[in-house]
């Protein structure tokens, strides 16, 4: 399905199932079908799934001015408005737990009835107050690491299903990284844990123990930063765990909610 933005652009969206609003939020370069391990599992279970592609990303249209994060949770406001959803849980995998927390830091915690971000640090950046972003990026090596192609986020495979359904889409829809690259840039400067530290909703972090991006022992930094986080690590998955193992991040996720 198609809708409109304010601005006249087209972003694609998935709506399916009835109950619970599920609210799934994809990483640079994603798109919806990276998500079709979890779609009929949860709307079986009596959940509502609602994925979506962001400018620039799979079925959606493409842009020719610099996105930034801000851009993308406006779009997801805007669909969530529109689709009348009240208080949906949140899901946001890699940039995707940026835009969810960037939408909290401008509607609030009661935006959703939980949050679930994957494999993802509030922070990217490493510093001495921080060391848990990504790979080895500092201020100092910012632009040589931020201008490297994003490549192999899986650690093993991606399971065979939800691999055939997204490179579908990759194939048909190209996105292009060096088009794109202010985008993953203005998310690697940003620093969200204020908007952590502000949860008072239910908070899981499901962390890869083999994510080529991030540190899975930030679990214990992440816990510090507020009593309503749960941090959970899946053995033997990389980058984006929905995908490489749906069955065991499901019940993750299950258990959660």
């Amino acid at each position: 399905m198609e809708f409109k933005l304010k601005t006249g652009e087209k972003i694609y969206f998935e709506d399916q199932g009835e109950g619970v609003p599920i609210l799934f939020l994809t990483g640079f370069g994603g798109n919806t079908e990276i998500w079709s391990g979890q779609v009929n599992y949860f709307v079986q279970r009596g959940y509502r799934v609602i994925r979506l592609d962001y400018l620039n990303h799979g079925r959606s249209d493409r842009v020719e001015y610099d996105l930034k994060i801000e851009d993308l949770a406006d779009e997801v406001l805007q669909l969530v408005d529109y689709l009348k959803l009240k208080q949906p849980i949140g899901i946001g995998n890699s940039m995707g737990t940026a835009v969810l927390l960037n939408i909290l830091s401008i509607r609030g915690w009661d935006f959703v009835t939980k949050a679930i971000f994957v494999d993802q640090s509030p922070k990217m950046i490493n510093d001495g107050d921080w060391h848990f972003g990504f790979k080895n990026l500092s201020m100092t090596n910012f632009d040589e690491v931020m201008s490297e192609p994003i490549v192999r986020p899986a650690y093993k495979k991606i399971d065979e299903f939800v691999f055939k359904n997204s490179k579908s889409i990759d194939q048909a829809y190209p996105f292009s990284q060096p088009k794109n690259r202010s985008l993953v840039k203005g998310h690697a400067l940003k620093d969200w844990r204020f908007v952590l530290e502000a949860a008072d909703r239910p908070v899981l972090f499901i962390l890869g123990e083999k994510s080529p991006f991030f540190n899975f022992k930030e679990g214990k930094a992440l816990k510090k930063l507020n009593s309503n986080v749960e941090v959970d690590v899946m053995r033997d998955v990389g980058h984006i765990p929905m995908a490489e193992n749906p069955a065991e991040f499901n019940k993750l996720v299950l258990r959660f909610l």
